[in-house]
């Protein structure tokens, strides 16, 4: 596996998550939906997305809530269900979409701007890490500073990881 522009030795274990991931469109995004989007800040308290993820009904609650996401300046992580819906016209005039996002603690307004990149997640295994597979590596260094993967994200069909 490579990380930038030198590769990078990951260990993978059996509590490493393996996930995979499709792309997908603005227009898969529905009421009702379990999602997760990386966003940031916008001027009028809505967080603007970086991308979204979309969950199979099976990973619904995973990691739900709101959280900081330090691999983006002021980024936040938003894991929750989509209560409402604003279309195409009125306030998002790049025909994109408003969300409102519930989860137990609270809800946060998200804009999706057209163009914003947009993935299925689903069932992954290791079988699914091979040479020129584009992956997402979220993990942990030990004392050593060898790195553990946790979770890994798979690009299917030549979807890449968003971030």
């Amino acid at each position: 596996m490579s990380g930038g522009s030198a590769p990078v030795a990951v260990k993978v274990t059996n509590e490493t998550h393996i996930t995979s991931l499709e792309a997908a469109q603005i227009e898969d995004i529905t009421p009702g939906l379990f999602v997760g989007t990386a966003a940031v800040p916008q001027a009028d308290g809505t967080l603007k997305a970086l991308e979204v993820h979309i969950f199979p009904e099976d990973m619904r609650g995973t990691g739900e809530g709101y959280r900081p996401f330090p691999q983006v300046a002021g980024g936040s992580m938003t894991n929750a269900t989509i209560s409402n819906i604003v279309g195409t016209e009125g306030a998002v005039t790049d025909n994109g979409l408003t969300l409102t996002l519930k989860y137990k603690e609270g809800q946060q307004t998200v804009v999706v701007p057209k163009g914003t990149p947009v993935v299925l997640l689903g069932k992954g295994d290791a079988a699914m890490l091979k040479p020129g597979a584009k992956v997402s590596v979220t993990g942990s260094k030990d004392a050593g500073g060898a790195l553990t993967a946790t979770r890994i994200l798979v690009g299917l069909d030549g979807a890449t990881p968003p971030i």
